[in-house]
């Protein structure tokens, strides 16, 4: 599907932008699986089918809507620093990881080497992020996010060769996250520009399962591979709701503001090969390595409600949320976007089951989404100044233009003062 300047509506994309090696031809397939659409996301977001612009709350909002980080902070607030979260850590992989890891949960030394070298007929996937944050700002000025994002994901591909190697791409990003958002005296509307610097190391490498000796000779030998890149991304985003939660909120989002264009840029929804821009990359970039040229731009747009009902003297809110993105769009030739991505690969929805206020991010809540027919689930367990999420999700991975589902569980451990 392909939407014109002009069109109703008008969202780009933003991949993991993993390095893939391919030397075929532009309107060729490649063979080796992708990610759609796997870039930072906490487990509440993956719980929530990723539909988040109209409603993050939370540091969610720095890749949703930077808009969105102005609720980050209460508006009536004498304080210097207004709130802040550490680590904001996250731990996840998918079955096959999971396995490779049992009955090594109390040897980190083994944790690499055993998700790199085993279960070699089964996809490996493990990710790590953590973001530390504060926000601060004058009572009733604007409010000021600042972080330190980094993610780092590990894929380990099944062997074709009898399980004497396996091809393992890597990919971690480092950088800091500076967010400035103004809003009405009534919150009705926000306003919110995110800077993020940021550096990059990717890796594509087979490795012969008998010389990977232990966990740190095979991160120095990742390293040794890695192409180091950086980036400054910005984001733009606009977030409009009413003071009454029966009625919609609205939020619209551009990330990764274009800064160039490139060629030959793999679609990972079909395989092939496109022109796409987004927010530059610079360094050791390789043709071959898809995530050190460019991160494409990703324009969202969503909606959100919270109905409330009361039963005895509890109050029930249910949220509920739509999201489409990354919807493509072509202006003056240039794509902003990848092409041929249908209907369901856009739509993300959500819906979130929590007791006492509505405006209350840290409630014990019960979540769900849907996203390309893929369901997902989660529970938020806050505690005093400690808070507990986990999810369980279905990743879009695409081989030739074909879905693969594989399920991924994500942890999320973080403490708020």
């Amino acid at each position: 599907m392909m939407l014109k300047a002009g069109s109703t509506i008008s969202l780009v994309v933003t991949s993991l932008n993993l390095a893939f090696p391919s030397a075929q031809a532009a309107e060729s397939d490649t063979s080796t699986p992708m990610e759609w659409n796997n870039t930072w996301s906490s487990a509440n977001s993956r719980a929530l089918g990723g539909s988040q612009t109209a409603h993050a709350s939370n540091e969610d909002a720095l890749y949703a809507n930077p808009a969105s980080l102005s609720k980050t902070r209460h508006p009536r607030s004498r304080k210097a620093i207004d709130s802040m979260e550490f680590p904001g850590l996250s731990v996840g992989g998918n079955r096959a990881t999971l396995s490779a890891l049992k009955g090594k949960t109390l040897q980190p030394s083994q944790w690499l080497k055993s998700i790199g070298t085993q279960n070699t007929n089964e996809r490996s996937y493990a990710e790590v992020q953590a973001l530390p944050w504060l926000v601060a700002g004058e009572r009733g000025g604007p409010s000021y996010f600042f972080g330190l994002p980094v993610r780092s994901i590990l894929i380990a591909n099944p062997s074709t060769d009898g399980g004497i190697s396996r091809t393992v791409i890597s990919e971690t990003t480092a950088g800091a996250a500076l967010n400035l958002s103004v809003s009405s005296r009534t919150g009705s509307a926000a306003l919110g520009l995110s800077l993020r610097p940021n550096v990059r190391w990717n890796s594509v490498a087979s490795y012969t399962l008998a010389d990977v000796s232990s966990s740190k000779g095979f991160l120095s030998a990742i390293k040794s591979e890695s192409q180091r890149t950086t980036s400054m991304a910005m984001d733009l985003g606009v977030l409009l709701s009413a003071r009454d939660f029966w009625l919609p909120a609205f939020g619209l989002s551009v990330l990764n503001l274009p800064t160039a264009c490139v060629e030959s840029f793999i679609n990972p929804a079909t395989g092939k090969r496109q022109s796409i821009c987004g927010a530059k990359r610079t360094g050791s970039v390789d043709s071959q390595i898809q995530g050190t040229a460019l991160d494409p731009t990703e324009i969202r747009a969503g909606v959100s409600i919270t109905p409330r009902v009361r039963l005895g003297r509890a109050r029930i809110n249910l949220k509920i949320s739509g999201d489409l993105y990354p919807i493509p769009i072509q202006i003056g030739g240039r794509n902003y976007g990848y092409t041929d991505v249908n209907i369901n690969q856009l739509a993300h929805a959500g819906i979130e089951l929590f007791l006492g206020s509505a405006l209350n991010s840290q409630a014990i809540a019960v979540k769900a989404g849907i996203n390309d027919t893929r369901v997902s689930w989660g529970l938020s367990l806050p505690m005093p100044h400690f808070n507990v999420e986990m999810s369980s999700f279905e990743a879009a991975v695409f081989n030739s233009g074909k879905a693969i589902k594989e399920r991924r569980y994500l942890l999320g451990l973080s403490s708020d003062w």
